[in-house]
């Protein structure tokens, strides 16, 4: 996976970093959460996402359901 240095929120990009460096060792199709079904092919679909759209200013509003820990 590239790397996320030249995405427009460093915070993000330094936490997809992170997030890269973990997922890209794991197996192929891997279940990491069972309960959910959260797989390593979700997690790279996810990074790769955020890596097209890296560069893109965050948003007025996210489109993304906000959490409990938001």
């Amino acid at each position: 996976m590239a790397a996320f240095d030249d995405s427009a929120d460093p915070a993000l990009g330094a936490a997809c970093n992170r997030l890269a460096s973990w997922v890209e060792p794991l197996p192929a199709g891997i279940v990491i959460d069972p309960a959910s079904g959260l797989s390593e092919a979700d997690l790279a679909l996810i990074l790769r996402h955020l890596h097209a759209t890296r560069r893109q200013g965050a948003p007025g509003r996210s489109s993304v359901p906000l959490t409990a820990r938001d």
